[in-house]
């Protein structure tokens, strides 16, 4: 089976599993872990709606750290 970051089971996070490509560590890991803690038990519907507010503030974070973060920042239009 794929590896998962998420164990619906326990409801526990794997915060190291290689599936999240290191975004639990660094600067914005903290961010990161309450975006992605609040959309795997988001029962909002479309899912992770109600975890906008989260998003914003990781994505806030990535642009403060460009560095670490531009393959998550390669979407957007470069200034």
């Amino acid at each position: 089976s794929q590896a998962s970051a998420y164990n619906e089971e326990t409801g526990e996070i794997n915060w190291d599993c290689p599936c999240l490509g290191g975004m639990a560590h660094g600067p914005c890991g903290e961010d990161f872990k309450q975006a992605f803690s609040c959309f795997v038990t988001s029962e909002a519907d479309p899912k992770g709606m109600d975890c906008v507010d989260y998003f914003q503030s990781m994505q806030e974070c990535f642009k403060k750290h460009p560095e670490e973060y531009a393959s998550e920042l390669d979407e957007e239009e470069e200034e």
